[in-house]
């Protein structure tokens, strides 16, 4: 783990590390250390129950605070997938559907026009545009489709 750290740290990566014990090596040594304090386990030895979840817990609110920040999340909405099987392709549709109220045949249709780039779909369709004229706005707002759904370029 430390030399992990390490390495990421030397390619310039911000590095933060996430432990159970104060004063543990990894959150000395990361950049943002963070300890999740939750005390001895009841079952000692067995790091799968306080410790292990306290981190899945901790892990999973970031992973989602973060993209919610890098713009990846509309609504309760992942719509930042990329759909490399078949149940991905699926989920774009579902996602589309569920962001715009239409029906599967045209999400389905719009996405394919947009190689299921699910954010240019919704703004196509929430906003009446062509697909070419949704990228280029998704383009010029960042990638922020709650921005590009209330910009009037």
């Amino acid at each position: 783990m430390l030399g992990a750290l390490q390495a990421a740290r030397q390619t310039g990566a911000l590095t933060i590390g996430f432990a159970n014990n104060p004063g543990a090596p990894v959150t000395l040594q990361a950049e943002i250390g963070i300890t999740l304090d939750t005390g001895s386990e009841v079952i000692s030895g067995s790091t799968r129950l306080k410790a292990g979840t306290s981190q899945k817990v901790a892990l999973n609110s970031f992973s989602s605070a973060l993209m919610v920040r890098l713009h990846k999340v509309y609504g309760n909405l992942m719509v930042d997938v990329k759909p490399t099987n078949v149940k991905l392709l699926r989920r774009t549709v579902a996602l589309t559907m569920h962001a715009t109220g239409r029906d599967e045949a045209y999400c389905r249709r719009i996405l394919e026009e947009c190689d299921f780039h699910v954010k240019t779909a919704i703004l196509a369709i929430l906003n009446n545009i062509s697909v070419t004229a949704a990228h280029a706005k998704l383009l010029a707002c960042g990638d922020d489709l709650r921005l590009a759904l209330r910009t009037t370029v």
